[in-house]
């Protein structure tokens, strides 16, 4: 069985059609061919990719770089419900080191000094929350947190373990007082149009958190050295959009929204450190908050 790939018209953040190509494969190029069989354990036909190919373009007008064409609707459910292994997936949460949930941690100790409120009069929306483990932590430390995911599988577990989930966001108009979106915004069709209803969904001075790979040099290395199974910012099939944190500030910007810097978390014991981390955040990371 094979799956149709739609073309991308148009930059999926300025419209502009004027791009360059910085890679182009046939997905049965032996590196390509052998890095999708070992990355989805044999779950993708050796037919199935032949209609497509994995380019990689540049925009001429923004920069923005992305994979044209994608898996069309058929395929992309076939990507993430059946040839991305859930249960591993599920595991790799489960049996996750220590470091992960600090991490977590970290991040809701930062979330709990952008309000003036209580944790419990602060909305909270996890968006693309996966199989709800930071939705837990949110909700372990008294926040009204709730849930968004496309994978019935994944909010079948979340609700499981006592989260609410939300199904629909035109409902959630105006709702939240922060937005997460770890690791989603690279793998969406639309970008612009999904960014436009998170902010819809958030409040008056509400804030949104973006993270995504960072795509840094990833198009002069592609032109330089072709692609290779370490570019997991423009990933094959998966991570269709290519951030730097120029184009993410542009994709807020869409809205009208910009970049703001949270209070600062340096501590005695770890300054030095703590000031590299504060300078990365800042100037160059691929992870920002925008207010509204």
């Amino acid at each position: 069985m094979q799956v149709d790939f739609l073309q991308r018209e148009a930059c999926p953040l300025c419209q502009s059609g004027q791009s360059h190509t910085l890679c182009d494969l046939d997905y049965d190029e032996p590196k390509l061919k052998a890095f999708i069989e070992h990355f989805y354990q044999g779950r993708i036909g050796k037919t199935t990719l032949l209609r497509g190919r994995y380019r990689v373009v540049k925009c001429g007008q923004c920069g923005f770089v992305y994979q044209d064409p994608i898996l069309g609707d058929k395929g992309m459910q076939l990507l993430y419900h059946d040839w991305v292994d859930q249960e591993h997936s599920l595991q790799k949460k489960k049996n996750a080191p220590a470091k992960l949930y600090q991490q977590y941690a970290g991040q809701i100790t930062t979330l709990s000094r952008l309000f003036d409120k209580p944790p419990a009069q602060t909305r909270v929306l996890d968006f693309g929350m996966g199989w709800g483990y930071w939705c837990r932590m949110a909700q372990a430390h008294g926040y009204d947190v709730s849930g968004y995911e496309l994978s019935f599988e994944r909010c079948k577990h979340a609700r499981q373990m006592g989260l609410r989930v939300i199904d629909n966001l035109a409902q959630s108009e105006n709702q939240f007082d922060f937005i997460f979106a770890n690791q989603v915004f690279e793998h969406l069709a639309e970008p612009v149009q999904v960014f436009s209803e998170l902010y819809r969904c958030l409040k008056d001075d509400g804030i949104v958190y973006l993270r995504v790979p960072d795509g840094r040099g990833v198009d002069s290395r592609l032109q330089r050295h072709g692609w290779s199974p370490g570019f997991d910012a423009i990933h094959p099939l998966e991570h269709i959009n290519c951030f730097t944190r120029k184009t993410l500030i542009d994709l807020a910007a869409s809205t009208g929204l910009h970049p703001f810097n949270p209070p600062l978390r340096l501590k005695w014991g770890g300054i030095r450190g703590g000031i590299r981390r504060e300078i990365s955040d800042r100037w160059f990371t691929t992870h920002l908050m925008f207010r509204r």
